[in-house]
């Protein structure tokens, strides 16, 4: 299914999401962030879904933010479709994994960072180029960027704005792995599969504690993994004595 050049579909437990715009490297312009919002809701909400994969066309992954849409995008309202848009990224309680093939661009590169896996291939590219359009990071970058790659790292790279290879991605952190241009769904797919076939509470409960853990004390997320541990493991022995 295609709504405003975003595509979804269901494939088995996985949720897959689609930007397809290539003759504008998959830049976004109002319509593609409101159904980008409306797809990352839906698979959130679809209990047939465990996992969420997030890909591009071939050729790229998203330029980001269509700047021709700019006038009519900015400033953002309370219900603005770029701010949902993020908002949706942020509270989709769903592993999320990536695939990316060519350039990740603005946006394209910030909504990674909330990805839990990212898949690339060799000749992507990365970009985070707000400063050299006389603006700042969105969807959070300024905090999530220097959890993943480190607080120089991040500093570099949202201040020069400068492209980012691959295989520098890959040491920083800022992507899970690397493989040949061809082979990059058929890696997430596996991924995606390997998640798919877990217990879903787990997972999302697993995800949860993880971004929570960011900005816990260990003696925090003690306490909030024995709090999910007292209410699943009753559940498993109840289930198994049942079974028995």
């Amino acid at each position: 299914m295609m709504k405003a050049n975003i595509t979804t579909q269901l494939d088995g437990r996985i949720g897959s999401i689609g930007i397809d715009r290539p003759e504008k490297r998959n830049a976004l312009d109002a319509a593609m962030f409101a159904a980008l919002a409306d797809a990352l809701q839906q698979t959130q909400s679809d209990m047939r879904v465990h996992c969420v994969l997030l890909h591009g066309t071939a050729d790229s992954f998203c330029a980001g933010h269509d700047t021709a849409a700019f006038k009519t995008l900015w400033p953002q309202p309370a219900d603005g479709v770029v701010r949902r848009c993020i908002r949706a990224f942020s509270e989709q309680t769903k592993p999320l994994l990536a695939a990316v093939n060519g350039p990740a661009v603005g946006f394209g590169a910030t909504m990674l960072l909330h990805a839990d896996w990212v898949v690339a291939g060799e000749s992507a590219m990365f970009r985070f180029s707000f400063a050299d359009l006389g603006i700042v990071p969105e969807a959070g970058a300024t905090a999530l960027l220097a959890r993943r790659v480190g607080d120089l790292t991040a500093r570099d790279w949202l201040l020069s704005g400068r492209a980012i290879a691959a295989d520098e991605a890959l040491l920083h952190g800022f992507v899970s792995r690397l493989v040949p241009d061809a082979n990059v769904r058929d890696a997430a797919n596996e991924y995606a599969m390997c998640l798919a076939a877990k217990p879903p509470g787990a997972l999302q409960a697993t995800r949860r504690l993880l971004l929570e853990g960011a900005t816990s004390s260990t003696r925090e997320a003690i306490e909030n993994e024995l709090a999910h541990l007292n209410t699943f493991i009753p559940a498993l022995t109840s289930t198994s004595t049942a079974h028995g």
